[in-house]
């Protein structure tokens, strides 16, 4: 089975033209991140959490990682 990915990197305003590509690759980075994990046996749980930090990680979404420790 191949495993499917689909990370969602908010939405929640506009987002500029100059920070369109930032963006993107912040997205494309957790689900490459997810999708690793998936691909190495571990669970979709791991991979969505792994996903999340990765977006959290990124300074181009508004997470914040202090409630996490990873």
């Amino acid at each position: 089975m191949n495993p499917i990915v689909v990370v969602h990197g908010g939405g929640a305003g506009p987002i500029s033209k100059d920070r369109k590509e930032r963006v993107h690759q912040g997205i494309v980075r957790a689900a490459t991140v997810g999708y690793g994990i998936l691909r190495e046996g571990g669970s979709a749980l791991d991979a969505v959490e792994g996903a999340v930090v990765a977006l959290e990680d990124d300074p181009e979404f508004n997470a914040d990682t202090s409630l996490l420790s990873h």
